[in-house]
């Protein structure tokens, strides 16, 4: 009998199954992946957008680079008469406390507009990190060693304000009077700090009488009087809200700063009511803060504003410098193109050549 033929069919194993269904899932997975992650095919997020680069040559440099001298140079010259300021150096006065030094101040022109009162000192490293960590924001959260207490007759007493930066303040006084009748010039506190230091950084002890919330406090080595006496008369500008007390807590970036003081009063009625007249007038400074022992210097400053702002002379002087800089490059630029320069034609003969 002949045998029948059988049909063998190959199957594949198990594990065959599974790498190829693994395979599948994987390439799957890819081209989901690559699908998903692929940009929009729009001209933006496929960088097709049309482009325009300026070919850099000789007679399109060279003008805009004197455009930009010429029009800098006008503009640092205009940053710099802009402002008027007068400046008065008075690191020599060195009389007793209870005495004043008078220094005169003569204005050639009047300063009209808004007119600011300045102090400023040279050679103070307010910036250093110690200094600067050196104060108590929770008191008015930092180290406020060596100056947190002191020993007193009474036991260990709270410096109020303690820290350096407050043990520190700046405490000397001015006045300042018109020459030829002795009228004192009106100036004001209000408006020479920020509104957030007056109601959010800075803050009395809760009650009526300041005294009675300072009685278990001590003033800083340094200080002459109290916190609570630095201006009895007003009671917004006592304590932790005086104003002279919350400029000098703004600790200045630079070691030679000025720090605003007073700001003049512009009455209707009054001659001030356009700014600072021109004249002579004399300036009474109760000197307290000594300077010399570091090599430092302190100076009054009255001073206006402008459509640039304040009194800003490395803005003015850079933009001279810049249009120096420009005008030079243009000028060396031209006399190169002038000497070893092509002409239009011959580089277009050289551009038709490179193609």
């Amino acid at each position: 009998m002949a045998s029948i033929p059988q049909r063998l069919t190959a199957s594949n194993s198990p594990l065959q199954d599974i790498q190829q269904s693994s395979a599948t899932i994987l390439n799957s997975n890819e081209s989901t992946s690559r699908s998903r992650n692929k940009p929009c095919d729009t001209k933006l997020r496929q960088q097709k957008l049309p482009a325009w680069q300026p070919i850099l040559t000789a007679s399109t440099v060279i003008p805009t680079v004197f455009g930009i001298g010429i029009v800098f140079l006008p503009i640092g010259v205009a940053l710099l008469l802009a402002m008027k300021e007068s400046i008065t150096d008075y690191t020599s006065c060195s009389v007793p406390s209870h005495e004043s030094c008078d220094f005169v101040i003569k204005l050639n022109s009047d300063f009209q507009g808004d007119v600011y009162f300045y102090y400023a000192l040279d050679n103070y490293f307010q910036n250093h990190r110690r200094y600067m960590k050196s104060r108590s924001d929770s008191q008015l959260l930092g180290d406020c060693e060596p100056y947190a207490y002191l020993n007193t007759s009474s036991g260990l007493k709270i410096i109020a304000p303690c820290g350096a930066v407050a043990n520190s303040m700046f405490n000397d006084s001015f006045a300042l009077f018109r020459n030829d009748n002795n009228e004192s010039v009106p100036w004001t506190y209000k408006g020479v700090v920020w509104p957030v230091d007056k109601n959010r950084k800075y803050r009395n002890p809760p009650g009526k009488d300041l005294k009675q919330a300072f009685a278990n406090t001590v003033k800083p080595p340094n200080w002459r009087k109290a916190i609570y006496e630095l201006d009895p008369d007003h009671s917004d500008n006592n304590g932790f809200l005086n104003t002279d007390f919350i400029v000098w807590m703004r600790t200045a970036a630079l070691p030679n700063f000025r720090k605003l003081h007073r700001i003049l009063v512009r009455s209707k009625n009054s001659i001030y009511k356009n700014g600072l007249p021109a004249g002579t007038y004399k300036l009474m400074i109760k000197s307290n803060y000594p300077v010399t022992v570091f090599g430092g210097r302190k100076y009054f400053i009255i001073s206006t504003t402008s459509w640039a702002g304040g009194k800003s002379g490395f803005l003015g002087i850079a933009y001279i410098t810049v249009s120096g800089i420009c005008v030079l490059f243009g000028s060396i630029f031209l006399l190169i193109h002038l000497k070893f320069g092509t002409s239009s034609n011959e580089a277009g003969s050289v551009s038709q050549i490179s193609r």
